[in-house]
């Protein structure tokens, strides 16, 4: 059979005939790309998959434009035994004053901010004195404070041992300005430091301190896991073939696309993100995966019995080269166009996701094609690569294969078909989910912080509902103060009045002449105080509802669905705009991970449809489809039985293995293919297929899967996550195709495989 790898291995071959030129061009690109690693950026943001041409994105951005920016808000937690003291309330008042004027804020909010209006002039005073005397004053002051005004309670702990510092931080509308806000946030940190006492214990919660933490994981995260990578891989070869130059042969192909790999990222300036952090390891296991078994060709070509003459390792790497080269090429593009099937999703961070994954897998190919030939000729000329004996102690793994898929290979491949049909339901079973705390180091303080603004303070995930006035006026007409009042008592009513926010909420308890002054009063207030309340063009009221940051896509799909409903009851309900932070999330990251589940499909689809183009038998495409299908529903069913949902990560994770895991049934049916073309029958073409192939993919298999353990000691809970599924379906998949493919190719083969198909 010829074109299993549309002639691609022929690179490795033009390697061997110039060693010279081939490697002076790796060592030039090697060292452009190693040039360009100190300019790689990162990016913490995760929103940054989402496409901002949706409707619902446009509604965010429209109520920034209108009102704010919210999003980059921070909630400055203190927790102290002192904060209801008057001396506590007075430091707090201090860090409030010093916070205020620091460069790169643009407010700071807090219990000092509450305003008490004069019921005979409207004036907007303090609700706090100047001085609080003493404790009894403060503790008076404070329940007076929560009993008057509920919405306090976002600001202060019911027990009143943490207290919320909100700060707003000075960029304007542009929320994707990763670098401006991080500097504003390194300002105001240095400003609670500097004027916070010290039994004040501060944690820092919302979007920017949770995307720094990201970026400070993603940057230390790339570096370790790819040097640790590279180590453990050339561990398990080193192990594999009892060979120190083996494990160096197998590791310089790795390290080759690492270099590559994070080099392109600073060429191109694309950032890596909390996605694509993991391509550069994929490309280098990819790197490990084929080098392992164009080597373990190679080395038994170059084994014989001691009774035998010299051989040409040359010629011997030669025959390697263009036996597995192609198998290889095969494994390539078959991970190639499983990465390729993101970019059918609507969102441009996934669809660049989904190019740079090719050209990093492109650069695993060349990687081992050009690499090994290379290395091998110049390890040949100072003789370091030695015929020597094959050892044997591997080949159990393909002895055991083989006794188990011949034992009963009509039961196994239905068994494999009723089982795969079973647990297509979960499939399709499985809800889409996602947490922005999911993204979030176990151990962080920005973790910590998250869950105590959760539990003492209710969140500050913030939904908005943008509501148009009446009539021309703003607050000072009686009829839009009257439509803002039904929003958020409507609100109040049906869900728990403390998390509902709107000016409303301050006057409802006021004779509606000192409303109308607070109106007037609010028309000469600064445009910081009226963003958040006024658009600036005065047309739209907001109102706010505050919610947990760790409320899942479905939980606040849900709350949206019952708010919709309840507000159906306003005539003018289709013309209040709910947006914000946690809303985008919950319609935009359900509609894109159901996309990338079609992706996963379709990537299984085009897998199996590539290896039949390139055999030229539908035949073999079909019997390789089911064991490569049944990782994906096992570990689909895993993923059910431990919550019933699946996030955007665990997605990718599922077709990026199977991107890897197929790669199993192209080199099975390369050599199969290479038996029957020798003139063997099916059973014992088949059986020699397993016995040469089964230890070289049980060996990659173990350093992919070694090198991807090294991901489980990321400290960013959702790679560890990745690399667990990973893990699981390459094991899985080992199993499949060493056993259900042979038992699917016994089955059928004898009916379906014509002679013409060795050709």
């Amino acid at each position: 059979m010829k074109g299993l790898g549309f002639g691609l291995e022929r690179i490795g071959v033009a390697a061997l005939r110039h060693p010279l030129i081939f490697s002076i061009l790796i060592v030039i690109v090697t060292a452009i790309a190693a040039a360009f690693i100190p300019s790689v950026k990162f990016n913490g943001n995760v929103t940054s998959v989402i496409s901002q041409q949706s409707e619902d994105f446009k509604n965010y951005d429209r109520q920034k434009r209108d009102f704010r920016n919210f999003s980059r808000d921070v909630a400055v937690i203190i927790k102290s035994p002192r904060v209801n003291t008057a001396s506590g309330l007075e430091d707090l008042r201090f860090m409030q004053l010093e916070l205020a004027i620091t460069d790169g804020i643009s407010s700071a909010i807090s219990l000092f901010s509450i305003p008490d209006p004069d019921p005979q002039t409207g004036e907007l005073r303090q609700f706090f004195p100047n001085q609080i005397k003493d404790d009894v004053q403060a503790a008076a002051l404070l329940g007076r404070l929560l009993k008057d005004y509920p919405q306090a309670s976002s600001l202060i702990s019911e027990d009143q041992d943490s207290v919320l510092l909100l700060v707003a931080l000075d960029l304007g509308i542009d929320a994707g300005n990763d670098k401006k806000a991080f500097e504003a946030f390194a300002n105001l940190k240095k400003a609670v430091e500097e004027s916070a006492p010290k039994d004040f214990e501060i944690y820092y919660s919302g979007l920017t301190p949770i995307g720094l933490t990201i970026l400070d994981t993603l940057i230390n995260d790339q570096v370790r896991l790819t040097l640790l990578g590279l180590a453990f891989g050339a561990l398990i070869a080193m192990l594999f073939f009892r060979s120190v130059i083996a494990a160096f042969v197998c590791a310089v192909p790795p390290m080759l696309t690492a270099i590559w790999s994070v080099g392109m990222f600073g060429i191109a300036g694309i950032p890596i993100t909390y996605l694509t952090t993991i391509l550069p390891m994929l490309a280098l296991v990819l790197a490990y995966a084929d080098g392992i078994v164009l080597y373990h060709r190679w080395n038994k070509l170059n084994s014989s019995p001691a009774a035998s003459g010299n051989i040409d390792q040359r010629a011997n790497l030669k025959e390697a080269v263009l036996k597995i080269g192609p198998a290889s090429a095969l494994t390539s593009l078959t991970t190639a166009f499983a990465i390729s099937s993101f970019a059918m999703s609507s969102s441009e961070a996934l669809v660049e996701f989904a190019w740079v994954g090719v050209i990093l897998v492109v650069f695993a190919f060349l990687a081992v094609i050009v690499g090994i030939p290379v290395l091998g000729i110049w390890l040949m000329k100072i003789g370091l690569i030695k015929q020597h004996e094959q050892k044997q102690s591997n080949a159990l793994i393909g002895e055991l294969s083989r006794k188990i898929y011949e034992s009963k290979p009509m039961s196994i491949s239905l068994a494999a078909f009723v089982s795969v049909i079973a647990m297509f339901y979960v499939h399709f079973a499985l809800q889409p989910d996602y947490r922005v705390t999911d993204y979030l180091p176990a151990e962080s303080n920005s973790l910590k912080a998250e869950e105590i603004s959760n539990e003492i303070f209710g969140g500050r995930s913030l939904i908005f509902f943008s509501v148009p006035v009446v009539e021309d006026g703003a607050m000072q007409s009686q009829l839009n103060r009257k439509r803002l009042g039904e929003v958020t008592e409507h609100l109040s009513d049906d869900f728990k009045e403390s998390r509902v926010f709107s000016l409303h909420s301050l006057w409802q308890n006021f004779e509606d002449s000192t409303i109308a002054k607070i109106a007037i009063q609010l028309e000469t207030a600064s445009e910081t105080t009226r963003q958040g309340y006024i658009s600036k063009d005065g047309n739209r009221m907001l109102v706010s509802f505050r919610t947990a940051t760790s409320r899942s896509i479905i939980e606040t799909g849900e709350l949206v669905k019952d708010i919709k409903q309840s507000l159906n009851k306003l005539p003018y309900a289709d013309k209040i705009i709910i947006t914000g932070f946690p809303v985008l999330l919950a319609t935009e990251f359900t509609a894109i991970i159901n996309d990338l589940r079609t992706s996963l499909l379709v990537a299984v689809f085009l897998g199996v449809a590539l290896i039949g183009l390139a055999t030229r038998s539908w035949f073999l495409a079909v019997v390789a489809a089911m064991p490569n299908l049944f990782p994906i529903l096992v570990t689909e069913l895993i993923i059910y039985m431990r919550g019933g949902s699946i996030n955007i990560t665990e997605v990718i994770a599922l077709t990026l293995a199977f991107g890897i895991a197929i790669d199993n049934a192209v080199h099975v049916i390369n050599v199969f293919n290479n038996e029957r073309g020798n003139g063997k029958d099916v059973q014992t073409a088949l059986r020699d297929a397993i016995l040469e192939v089964a230890p070289a993919l049980g060996a990659s298999t173990l350093i992919i899967c070694a090198s991807t353990a090294v991901i489980l000691t990321s400290i960013l809970p959702i790679l560890s996550i990745i690399g667990e599924l990973i893990i699981a379906i390459l094991v899985i998949a080992l199993i499949t195709n060493l056993t259900i493919l042979p038992a699917n190719i016994l089955t059928l083969g004898r009916v379906f495989i014509s002679k013409n198909s060795k050709e």
